[in-house]
This record gives C-alpha cells, sequence and structure tokens, in this order.
C-alpha cells in the first residue's frame, strides 16, 4: 500500500463549534487563493473539548506551499484560529525533542489582553529565529488568557529569545512541570453541599479542621441547605502537599457522611467554570445517552390528543416512564414518549409505526439527543 503523503497535510486547531464546516474552511481558504481539491476538509467534532480541529490535504505541492504561509493564522468570522504543517515532532511522535525549544510569554500587569495576536507574537518573535508553531490560550469564547507559547525551530533561537528578553519579566523558558503546580493548587480547593442551613460557620469548620490548614471556607445557602469552598494551605508555606493531602483526607473520610435531615455530605474537587460547564455538558449527554434506547420521538398524530391519550396508546407495549407533549413553532404537536425498558421501546415502535388514527399516519423514530442533532 502507498504510503499517504504527510507533508500534504495542514492540521487546524481552535475552529468555533457554532461557525465551522467543511463548506466554510473551503471558503476561507478560496478566498485566499488556495484551492483545496475535490477532498473536502474533515473536522474532528470532539463534543468535550471547547474548540473543534480539522485536516485539510492540499494535493498540488506548490499550493500546499502557499497554503502553508498564508494560512497559518486564519480568522473564522472573528474567530482566531491556526493551522500548523504535518510535523511528527509537534503531532506527539517526538515531543521531548522540541520541548527545550519553547517559551511561555505572559502580558504584563495591565496590559490590554485584545492586544495579544497571532500577527503580533509573530512580529515580536520571529527575529530570534524561524518559528515552529504559536499558540495562544483561549477561553471557550475566545477571549485570550493573556498567555501564549511559542516554538521555535532549534534551541539557538530559544536561548537567544530568552537572554533578549530575560529583563523584561514576561518569557520565560516553558517547563511543564509549571502546569503540574498550578494543578496542585486547584486541588488545595474543595467544593462541599448539602449542609444542613441551620448549622453555624464555626461548625462547619469544625468538620474539615482536622484534615488540614484552613485558608478559608465560604459558605452559601440554597433551597436545600449550605454549600460552599474550603481551601486548605500549610500555615508555614513549606510542605507544598498540605493543600493536597488535606483535601484527599476530607474526601476520604467525610463523602456520604450523614448530616441529618435526610442529607449526605457531597464533596468534589473545585472546578472553575468552564470546567464546570463542560462536566455538566458531559453529564446531559452520557444522561440522555442512556435514555436513547427507551424514548421515542412521536408526530403527526390528532391535535387534540393529549399525554393520556399517548399513554393510553403506548402503554400496551409496555411500562412507561414518561410522557412529554410539546408544540413546535409551526404549532405542530410532537410527543416523547418514555418506556422504562429498551425492548418495549422498539416493539412499541415497529408496531405503531404508519399506524392511522383520524386520517393521520403516525411517524415514529427514536428519539436523539438534541445537542448532537445540533451539530
Amino acid at each position: 500500500m502507498a504510503q499517504i503523503e504527510k507533508r500534504n497535510y495542514l492540521y487546524l486547531y481552535d475552529l468555533p463549534k457554532d461557525k465551522v464546516s467543511s463548506v466554510k474552511i473551503a471558503e476561507v481558504f478560496k478566498n485566499e487563493g488556495i484551492n483545496v481539491g475535490e477532498k473536502k476538509p474533515q473536522i474532528n467534532r470532539d463534543l468535550f473539548k471547547p474548540f473543534y480541529s480539522a485536516i485539510v490535504h492540499i494535493e498540488d505541492p506548490k499550493m500546499y506551499e502557499q497554503a502553508k504561509e498564508k494560512m497559518k493564522y486564519l480568522n473564522i468570522d472573528g474567530c482566531q484560529s491556526r493551522a500548523l504543517p504535518f510535523d511528527k515532532d509537534l503531532r506527539g511522535d517526538n515531543k521531548a525533542k522540541v520541548m527545550s525549544h519553547n517559551v511561555f510569554y505572559k502580558l504584563g500587569k495591565g496590559d490590554d489582553k485584545s492586544q495579544l495576536t497571532y500577527k503580533m507574537l509573530h512580529e515580536k518573535f520571529e527575529k530570534y529565529g524561524p518559528i515552529k508553531s504559536t499558540k495562544i490560550s483561549l477561553n471557550a469564547d475566545y477571549s485570550n488568557r493573556g498567555f501564549a507559547f511559542v516554538c521555535f525551530e532549534d534551541a539557538e533561537s530559544t536561548k537567544k529569545c530568552l537572554d533578549d528578553l530575560k529583563d523584561e519579566n514576561t518569557v520565560f523558558q516553558f517547563n511543564p512541570k509549571d502546569a503540574r503546580e498550578v494543578a496542585g493548587k486547584i486541588v488545595n480547593n474543595l467544593y462541599f453541599k448539602n449542609i444542613p442551613s441551620e448549622m453555624p460557620e464555626a461548625e462547619v469548620k469544625k468538620l474539615f479542621a482536622p484534615f488540614g490548614d484552613i485558608k478559608s471556607l465560604v459558605l452559601f445557602k440554597n433551597e436545600i441547605g449550605q454549600y460552599g469552598f474550603v481551601c486548605y494551605e500549610d500555615k508555614t508555606g513549606k510542605d507544598k502537599k498540605h493543600g493536597h493531602n488535606a483535601v484527599e483526607e476530607a474526601m476520604k473520610t467525610l463523602t456520604d457522611k450523614d448530616m441529618g435531615n435526610g442529607l449526605k455530605m457531597y464533596l468534589r474537587n473545585f472546578l472553575n467554570k468552564e470546567e464546570r460547564e463542560r462536566e455538566k455538558f458531559v453529564e446531559t449527554i452520557r444522561y440522555k445517552n442512556s435514555k436513547k434506547r427507551c424514548n421515542l420521538y412521536v408526530k403527526n398524530f390528532p391535535a387534540n390528543w393529549t399525554e393520556q391519550d399517548l399513554v393510553n396508546l403506548f402503554k400496551q407495549y409496555g411500562e412507561i416512564e414518561k410522557v412529554r407533549l410539546e408544540k413546535g413553532f409551526a404549532n405542530n404537536t410532537f410527543a416523547f414518549v418514555c418506556f422504562k425498558k429498551p425492548d418495549a421501546c422498539s416493539v412499541a415502535k415497529q408496531a405503531l409505526s404508519g399506524q392511522t388514527y383520524e386520517g393521520k399516519g403516525l411517524i415514529i423514530n427514536h428519539y436523539e439527543i438534541k445537542e448532537i442533532r445540533d451539530l
């Protein structure tokens, strides 16, 4: 089998989920005079990442060379994205080889984050040597976090850059150990809930005090009781693992502790807002996926039917968990019928699809997860 010419591939990153498509990518390339050929761009739609990625194959070698320069930093409807040619080092085959070629750049205190663009990065760093790649750290809404990474082609360029900018206090040798230290700080924080509303803060602190030095504890109230955050940190500042160990012990000891009034202590590591939203999305998809084989989408039934009419029709095939009747934008009525067991769901679909009621033939399909259908 002939080996694919990997050098003809461009890898696209940081693509906006709600705006990108194969057609859109081809149009962006075409506007720069680049014809992607007959093979349409392949998009990797990872639901659990903030952005999509894609692969574009350009067969014509000359066109590919043009694309490497022109499309290095493409813009899709105002969203900064980037394209990199295939590189076995960057793609993970030998990351250690280029690790020492990376520098970490952060804006100075009080600097406007909007000034951090790929054009600005290139103009600032290209004078030190050829650049292999750059990456701006972005939030899900495309606002940047005020820092970026620059990978040079060689160690000499990296050293020259670091020597020249050492007094700026904005450029540092990239060290993957830093990420672990940041992660260590995050796990010093613990989220808890299901604290009885009448329990005073001093008593809540007593619950968490045996496990380590408490740096801070905050409480909030909701309709169930109280919830909050506790942060551990060694008072002497010497034991870097103190907070992490305290969190681990607290979780091991207090998880599911009976708090009275039918409440059990719930604990988990602290997550920032973006991480919480992503986790919530994952849990929603997981739950809906578990119900998919038990759920039917039903339409084209008489407009005067009620939820009870649907229950009466479908219950002959198995135990029903829930029926939900809804109206669409065109005032059409449709419903979701959820069975307890997937076998009953399949039998009902097979038996009732196409059956006529008051001159209307039932249309029944298995439920599709909305978040995936929207794609």
